[in-house]
């Protein structure tokens, strides 16, 4: 079912957010009374040094005892956390989790944090209601993220694979991290591929936040500005994340869409870029994003053709009347930016190994659709009704759109 149409807003957590921010975590931890943390970090920006700073926080701070865990998978799996990070929190007995990455490492420590010190698994959690109390104690988390991306530091749902491969999200109240810590600094060694793909994926949650049907007042004022930041920055920020005004701004940006998100929820693009980024293809989630976006805009056109222009002129710093406005307007921009940013690697749906049945098969057997003819409207209220033969023609279109955006790559 769709969200109560009556306004809704709440922040249950503590933000910082600017650069060398990340120096109050020993002044939380002390305040808070933890004292017995496991860090929880990708591997690669562990040994590329990103998380150093962090780690040298944890060490000079009194009486803090740390345990880390670094086997955090792209697409972290129920059964990794279940039988490697959650039993290592376990052992330790963790007073909270620290989160230093991407969606991934938050989405990691989700898990472990949701199912607490009991012997649950983490998909005995699915579809337990948001609101609910839990019947246990959870971990709480300090989210510091390292890429301007997924906005999970300010979200309280995660997404992990079942056995199957399957993006599953688990979505509670308790998940959403205590604090977020957002220090732009921390962005400055983000290689140009992930940089590029992770504010994709910011872009297209605050586009796709506003024009869901459950966007309210302060939904859209939050996925407005994220679009005027991220539009102004997200070119600038790619080409070098080290420059302070940029990476601030994606940060803000990432941070606006991420409290969109989190009430107003996404759209048709990210409904199909679960598959494309399971198995087997793994396309970096941002890539796939910016790849579906323009024939979701496409599609979308006719049912929020006005959010489109208030959009695009946000993103352009534009002025353009209604009365001229073109979606193609907003289509083509997302597009240029595409070949800008090299998403997908420049590379066409075909070229990844994609076809249009496979996409469309992989969406069939995915839990969350109950039947061939239903989406997963409790979760997305889309602009425009899309029944699966209408997720097939966007998926074609996909496929159309993605030789235009890799032909000048």
């Amino acid at each position: 079912m769709a969200i109560e149409k009556f306004l809704q807003f709440g922040i249950r957590q503590k933000i910082y957010q600017g650069p060398g921010c990340i120096s109050v975590i020993p002044r939380v931890l002390e305040t808070e009374g933890w004292k017995r943390v496991m860090l929880v970090a990708d591997p690669g920006l562990y040994k590329a040094g990103v998380i150093k700073p962090v780690e040298a926080l944890l060490k000079a701070a009194p009486g803090v005892e740390y345990t880390l865990f670094t086997n955090v998978r792209p697409n972290p799996e129920a059964v990794t956390i279940e039988d490697e990070a959650i039993p290592q929190a376990h052992q330790f007995k963790v007073d909270a989790l620290i989160a230093v990455g991407g969606g991934s490492t938050m989405d990691t420590a989700k898990g472990v944090a949701i199912v607490g010190e009991t012997d649950h698994g983490v998909m005995d959690f699915m579809g337990w209601p948001p609101a609910k109390p839990l019947p246990h104690k959870t971990y709480p988390i300090i989210a510091v993220p390292s890429t301007a991306g997924t906005g999970s530091e300010v979200c309280r749902n995660a997404v992990i694979c079942d056995q199957k491969g399957f993006k599953l999200v688990p979505m509670h109240d308790s998940i959403l991290p205590a604090y977020a810590v957002m220090d732009p600094h921390l962005l400055a060694g983000l290689p140009f591929a992930v940089a590029a793909a992770t504010a994709v994926d910011a872009f297209t949650h605050g586009l796709e936040s506003y024009t869901n049907m459950n966007a309210n007042d302060f939904t859209e004022l939050f996925s407005l500005h994220s679009l005027e930041l991220i539009g102004e920055a997200i070119r600038p920020f790619v080409a070098n994340p080290a420059v302070t005004k940029w990476a601030n701004m994606m940060s803000l940006g990432c941070m606006y869409s991420g409290f969109s998100l989190g009430i107003a929820s996404i759209g048709q693009d990210h409904v199909i870029t679960h598959p494309m980024s399971e198995e087997p293809f793994h396309m970096p989630h941002g890539d796939a994003c910016g790849m579906v976006l323009p024939a979701v805009i496409e599609w979308n056109g006719q049912g929020c053709k006005e959010k489109y222009r208030k959009a695009y002129n946000a993103i352009t710093k534009r002025n353009i009347p209604e009365g001229e406005f073109e979606v193609k307007m907003l289509i083509d921009w997302v597009i240029d930016l595409c070949r800008d940013l090299h998403i997908a690697g420049g590379k066409t749906f075909e070229e990844w190994g994609y076809n249009d049945k496979d996409v469309l098969d992989l969406m069939l057997k995915h839990p969350i659709f109950n039947n061939k003819d239903t989406t997963p409207n409790d979760q997305c209220a889309y602009p425009r009704v899309t029944k699966m033969k209408d997720f097939a023609y966007l998926i074609n279109r996909t496929n159309y759109y993605s030789k235009i955006i890799a032909s000048k790559n």
